[in-house]
């Protein structure tokens, strides 16, 4: 399997992942979303000042696929969460 084809692959599961977790548990998502916003955040500052320090900016980094799959993770959690509580709240107007 090329690298393109395992970093998209961990995505898909971090995305999947994230929307059933935020499905079953869209309270605990909401909660988690600051902290795992601000890791990714920083995370990515630190991939693009790396990326931007090197010369050969091609160079795979061991960490970054795990960080594309928790930023996979989120954005399936929050949207999956944030629709079953907008849902959740219109029903108790």
């Amino acid at each position: 399997m090329s690298p393109k084809t395992m970093r998209r692959t961990l995505q898909f599961i971090g995305f999947i992942t994230g929307l059933i977790f935020g499905y079953f548990r869209p309270s605990h998502i909401q909660d988690l979303l600051p902290v795992l916003a601000i890791g990714v955040g920083i995370s990515y500052f630190i991939y693009s000042s790396m990326q931007l320090d090197d010369d050969n900016s091609d160079r795979e980094v061991a960490w970054f696929p795990f960080v594309q799959m928790m930023m996979y993770f989120l954005i399936g959690g929050v949207l999956s969460s944030s629709i079953l509580l907008a849902l959740e709240m219109r029903q108790l107007q």
